[in-house]
């Protein structure tokens, strides 16, 4: 599939995750094959305006991990404009806007999610940064701030039709978070409708379910959790149709999450044998 000018090897991508898809992470994935595009941890454009050292880091990669995809958030036009042309100059080869970031410590600045309440507001942003650069401008979603407003087709729409090179719809709303279950069906409404690529994202857990959801009309997928727990075996398999590596990722999950467990109930009992002592 191709994303403007931008060749992708496979349909299959990495999500964006804070504090996760890293630079090491993104070439571990990489280099096991499988995936078409890396997408960086959300970077702050008001950060990467003022040349902020932390957020710069954010957005560095290396040649290995291309074609990269560096995700930018923020709510003004202007400002996200010349974030985009930083991230040009930096040479990425493409930069998406983060508009389904449910976080309230972003939404409340008109970034991320929020944008979507305000799909006029949301449009100007996406015309302003494909004006500014050359390099593909697309859009990461959810399918609306609330089950009551579930705006992704319509918004979809507008961001297409101010420069957007294609669009991610991840199935949940904000309202949602990441609880109950991503709507697939709203995804594949979007992917008919619009004629610029749509991506999916949510509930790809096994390798099977990823490969099932090109299936749905969808140019391509974004995993997030599922690349992070098998890595970097979850895409491959995918890609080449057969299980490769670990044969699925629940025992994996299930292993993480009983750390976790452990390590809280350890600390739990050291705070308590130190407070009695």
């Amino acid at each position: 599939m191709k994303i403007g000018s931008v060749e992708l090897p496979s349909p299959f991508a990495v999500a964006p995750m804070a504090g996760m898809t890293d630079t090491a992470f993104r070439r571990l994935v990489k280099h096991h094959g499988g995936c078409g595009l890396v997408v960086t941890e959300m970077v702050s454009s008001e950060g990467l305006v003022r040349g902020i050292d932390r957020t710069l880091e954010y957005a560095e990669y290396t040649e290995e991990e291309r074609p990269v995809s560096i995700q930018i958030f923020g709510g003004d036009p202007e400002t996200m404009a010349a974030a985009a042309q930083i991230v040009e100059g930096m040479g990425g080869d493409i930069v998406d806007v983060n508009m389904g970031c449910p976080v309230p410590k972003i939404a409340k600045h008109n970034a991320g999610c929020s944008l979507m309440r305000e799909p006029e507001h949301a449009a100007r942003v996406v015309a302003a940064m494909a004006n500014a650069v050359s390099i593909p401008v697309t859009v990461k979603m959810r399918a609306g701030w609330t089950e009551e407003h579930r705006n992704a087709p319509a918004l979809a729409r507008m961001v297409q039709d101010a420069g957007a090179a294609a669009v991610t719809i991840h199935g949940r709303t904000a309202q949602q978070s990441y609880s109950g279950f991503a709507d697939w069906d709203l995804v594949s409404r979007v992917a008919r409708d619009l004629t610029i690529p749509v991506l999916g994202s949510g509930d790809c857990i096994e390798p099977e379910q990823i490969v099932d959801r090109l299936g749905s009309g969808v140019a391509g997928v974004l995993v997030g959790l599922a690349s992070f727990a098998s890595a970097p075996w979850c895409l491959l398999s995918a890609a080449v149709g057969r299980p490769v590596g670990v044969r699925s990722i629940r025992p994996v999950l299930a292993c993480i999450v009983a750390l976790v467990a452990l390590v809280s109930v350890g600390g739990w009992i050291l705070r308590l044998l130190f407070s009695a002592a």
